[in-house]
């Protein structure tokens, strides 16, 4: 008999206690009677408690309160709740519904050996207007009919300009907080806010190739049997591409999220809760996942293997925002000989825990970059006034050959003021300067912050030039190890260490999201320094 998919990392955990393990992420909720609405925020209550349905329409206005939970439907099923969604009608309908399939095995081919891997197959379905981002996210696995999968929702709330996330759990429905409650504690990081760290929608694979999702780049078929009954379901009929729910799902609800945040956050002229959003600026909250766009199949001696230049810098916001000039009229790659050389050294493969297929994820070389939601921070902050090109560069240069998981960068949160003033004459950079210098690791050689100094020092005519040539230099030292086994697999080694940091994270769900070596889990972790050497990871303060 085929083996029931698992998702015990798919049901918000409701315990503060144990480390980040598949055995503790589904703690059952205590005092849960079948058939109620309850509210819980984990962090910030201490027990689920029972809400009316008029209650939850005085205060939340999200489709989901409006068409379903606010008219008194307790939907079990995926199936239920698109059948009460169907049957709404007048200005608050949504009409257009599009699906979407993500799995983190679904290029594993199907066959009697492979039957029972958990692929880890979950379907999107949205909910919307033509032509406007969706209100409604709806998220499951495969069973549209199973009353205890995971069953969770997303309703876009205008009234309260944030998400609302809720889930069915043990025959009741849960509300466990909005995009507010992932800003600060007691709830930042529990329940939702593990993986919705910042409040927003979470696509980890968000460019192309889109690995793990059905797209253009790559379908999802193979992994269901010839006979298997989805098939002959609309939601697989119907599926849509990963490059669809980029473009119109998960950037515009980013950004819809982000709007509301800052539009709230600006009083009086100034921006307010500044750390906050510097957080994404400064830190490593979320990521995204990228890879090559070579399939592992292609990977033969003599095929170039090109690398994206998000794995050795924050390109999308220093080259493409910024415009500094890489250097490179072409991105950096390595040969296929050498590539499938290094993936025997480093014995990698896929593994679900029990089985196990030799080689790379489907599309080759996977590595956490800096997140679609942390750049388009960095670019409103630039649009208010508070950053300008020069700043924005000053800060992101620091440490900027690890563009992910910066130790050194991060350092800089200390100085960021509470508020500052938006529009040209923005006091931010005055304030956060002389923040810095004021401190006595200023003067400390090596330090971030006189490292960020030294940025920032130099002139309006010519920070462009000095960091693109700072850039170029750092390129061109890695470019030589990309020819020859020996010095590749040190990079290969950092990228497996930039995902052993990914895979310490909630983000981090299945065992197939990326691959296992023999590099041991406790071995150190690298850096890039910026001359292009290889380094083990040092710590700051």
């Amino acid at each position: 008999m085929k083996k029931t998919q698992s998702f015990p990392t798919r049901q918000y955990k409701y315990s503060l206690s144990g480390p980040h393990l598949a055995s503790s992420m589904a703690t059952p909720v205590p005092s849960l009677e079948a058939g109620k609405i309850f509210e819980f925020l984990l962090g910030n209550n201490k027990a689920p408690s029972v809400v009316s349905p008029k209650d939850l329409t005085n205060r939340q206005h999200d489709p989901f309160v409006n068409i379903v939970l606010g008219q008194g439907h307790l939907p079990l099923t995926l199936r239920e709740l698109l059948k009460i969604v169907d049957a709404s009608t007048g200005p608050g309908s949504l009409p257009d519904q599009r699906s979407y399939l993500v799995a983190d095995g679904g290029q594993i081919p199907w066959s009697v050996a492979t039957e029972n891997i958990d692929r880890a197959m979950r379907f999107i379905v949205t909910r919307g207007v033509r032509g406007q981002p969706p209100a409604l996210l709806v998220s499951t696995s495969s069973d549209f009919d199973s009353t205890d999968t995971f069953l969770q929702v997303i309703g876009w709330d205008s009234s309260n300009g944030a998400f609302q996330f809720y889930e069915r759990r043990n025959g009741s429905w849960v509300w466990a907080g909005n995009s507010w409650d992932a800003l600060i504690a007691p709830t930042r990081g529990n329940g939702p806010f593990d993986s919705h760290v910042n409040g927003a929608l979470n696509m980890k694979e968000l460019k192309f190739p889109w690995i793990n999702w059905h797209s253009q780049a790559a379908t999802i078929d193979g992994a269901v049997a010839p006979t298997d009954p989805l098939r002959n379901e609309p939601l697989w009929q119907r599926r849509r591409g990963g490059e669809d729910f980029e473009m119109l799902v998960a950037r515009p609800g980013i950004k819809q999220w982000t709007d509301a945040r800052i539009a709230k956050h600006t009083l009086n002229g100034r921006l307010t809760r500044l750390p906050e959003f510097f957080r994404q600026v400064l830190d490593t909250s979320t990521i995204n996942l990228r890879t090559s766009a070579i399939a592992m199949s292609n990977v033969a001696a003599g095929v170039s293997i090109p690398l994206p230049l998000t794995f050795f810098l924050n390109s999308d916001e220093l080259i493409d925002e910024l415009r500094l000039d890489s250097g490179l009229k072409t991105l950096p790659s390595v040969d296929g000989g050498i590539y499938l050389d290094i993936l025997k050294q480093f014995g990698v493969a896929l593994s679900d825990g029990t089985m196990r297929f030799e080689g790379d994820t489907h599309f080759v070389f996977l590595y956490p970059e800096a997140a679609f939601e942390d750049v388009l921070i960095v670019n409103k902050l630039r649009s208010l006034g508070i950053l300008s090109g020069k700043l924005a560069a000053s800060l992101l240069m620091v440490d900027f050959c690890n563009p992910v998981f910066s130790n050194r960068r991060k350092v800089l949160l200390a100085y960021v003021p509470a508020d500052a003033s938006v529009g040209a004459a923005s006091d931010f950079a005055t304030q956060f300067v002389a923040a810095i210098q004021a401190a006595s690791e200023s003067k400390e050689a090596g330090s971030p912050e006189s490292e960020f100094l030294a940025n920032w020092a130099t002139t309006d005519a010519t920070w462009k030039t000095v960091f693109s040539q700072r850039i170029s230099t750092f390129l061109a030292a890695i470019l030589p190890k990309l020819s020859n086994k020996t010095d590749f697999a040190r990079v290969f080694e950092l990228a497996e260490s930039r995902r052993r940091e990914f895979r310490k994270r909630p983000l981090f769900e299945f065992q197939l999201t990326t691959p296992v070596t023999n590099i041991p889990s406790n071995a150190p972790l690298l850096e890039f320094t910026p001359g292009g050497a290889i380094q083990e990871k040092k710590a700051h303060p």
